[in-house]
């Protein structure tokens, strides 16, 4: 079995990124400051919200990390038999796993015009959990592929990495996709200000768009006998 072109796959990776900044983005503005994707973020927030006895702060963050871990424990389940690119279907089941992503997050769109854009805390809550257990699929299902330089859900060792590169012998093409996974990240929070302050009820739709791109255009499918990863 092939394995994708590197630039369909980074056009991929790309894209997942924009909207997990836009989900983190989303649910930090909108459903009570906490991530679903920066998992790091929300264990300093759960620290800080113990030390301050803010138990509805503690809750968000407490359910942030608990749904991203049980993400990632049912992607790496399904995936655990899928082998490097190119010695397995990893990209069928990795594709499979990706539509749960969408799936999700059309639940948020749906949950969140209901609630006319203004949902009450509970909700939050429910909406924290679903979003952040779709970014734990996303990032597992993603590493599945084993592109280098291809995180889309924890970007500081992204950075970390480009800045390393930058200063070593990093690959051009490394430190390229690198880097536009990072703006991708940055122009996803951005739009998602701007939804959250000009169109409000239409805000959890960029990363449902995102993600739906990714798993309905075919991109991640295999498109020469290459054995390489990408």
């Amino acid at each position: 079995m092939g394995t994708p072109r590197p630039g369909v796959v980074t056009a991929a990776i790309v894209l997942l990124a924009l909207g997990s900044g836009a989900a983190d983005a989303f649910s930090f503005a909108a459903l009570g400051a906490v991530f679903t994707s920066v998992m790091t973020g929300n264990l300093v927030l759960l620290g800080v919200a113990v030390v301050h006895a803010d138990p509805g702060a503690a809750v968000r963050a407490a359910v942030a990390i608990a749904a991203y871990a049980a993400g990632v424990l049912g992607a790496a389940s399904w995936l655990r038999d899928t082998g490097p690119a190119g010695s397995g279907p990893w990209p069928g089941r990795v594709v499979g796993a990706l539509t749960v992503v969408p799936a999700a997050q059309a639940a948020v769109l749906a949950a969140w015009l209901a609630a006319s854009a203004r949902p009450a805390t509970a909700l939050q809550v429910t909406l924290i959990a679903v979003s952040a257990a779709a970014m734990g699929v996303q990032g597992t299902a993603v590493n599945t592929v084993a592109v280098s330089g291809g995180a889309t859900t924890y970007l500081t060792g992204t950075l970390t990495a480009l800045m390393t590169e930058l200063a070593t012998t990093g690959s051009p093409h490394t430190m390229r996709r690198r880097l536009a996974v990072l703006a991708a990240a940055l122009v996803g929070a951005s739009l998602e200000a701007v939804l959250l302050t000009w169109a409000r009820p239409a805000a959890p739709a960029l990363p449902l768009v995102a993600a739906l791109i990714v798993v309905t255009t075919g991109v991640l499918r295999p498109t020469t006998r290459s054995h390489r990863r990408s």
